[in-house]
């Protein structure tokens, strides 16, 4: 698996928008203290606390999957992909485009604990997405109504349209996620 560090990219990403530690908490709602230790890899941020700051600095996550040099071409091998891991969610999320710089779409792989709602609340993003079940089986919830979907079975919606992802199955579930613009 490859290795990254989260706390490195996103001070220098602060760094290179000119904003402090308290100018950044105004804006993502996520404490300085918490940036702070984020940034010195004291901590892991959860997968929305980490959006909301990527957020506030007008980012998206694929500042983590992509290797420092631009490149036109991007082969990410099974036992080389990039994994994020939600602690607060229980899931992991695996990247498979990682690298090709400008991109305008991101694929993951990500793997809901049963009886796990993604992002409780919801969560809402330009562009597009589609969804599809690999194994297992989810329900989504899409501005309050709910599809079930089984192995093999697609959604396709837009991505400013409240969403959650819940693993319904009991067990083991894959879903691969394609989203455009790429946000997370």
């Amino acid at each position: 698996m490859a290795e990254f560090n989260i706390g490195e990219r996103l001070r220098r990403l602060r760094q290179q928008k000119n904003l402090s530690l308290r100018e950044l908490s105004r804006r993502s709602g996520v404490s300085a203290t918490q940036i702070s230790e984020i940034e010195r890899n004291l901590t892991a941020p959860t997968v929305p606390t980490l959006m909301k700051i990527i957020a506030a600095l007008g980012a998206n996550t694929s500042i983590f999957f992509q290797d420092e040099t631009p490149a036109r071409i991007s082969l990410v091998r099974k036992s080389e992909r990039t994994q994020i891991i939600d602690r607060k969610n229980n899931v992991f999320i695996e990247s498979l485009t990682t690298g090709i710089t400008g991109s305008t779409i991101k694929a993951i792989i990500a793997h809901p604990q049963p009886g796990v709602v993604n992002i409780p609340g919801g969560y809402k993003h330009a562009g597009e997405e589609l969804i599809y079940v690999i194994k297992g089986a989810i329900e989504i919830n899409i501005e309050g109504e709910s599809y079930i979907l089984n192995e093999g079975d697609c959604i396709h919606f837009h991505g400013e349209l409240r969403h959650t992802i819940k693993n319904i199955s009991g067990g083991d579930v894959e879903v691969l996620s394609i989203v455009t613009p790429p946000n997370y």
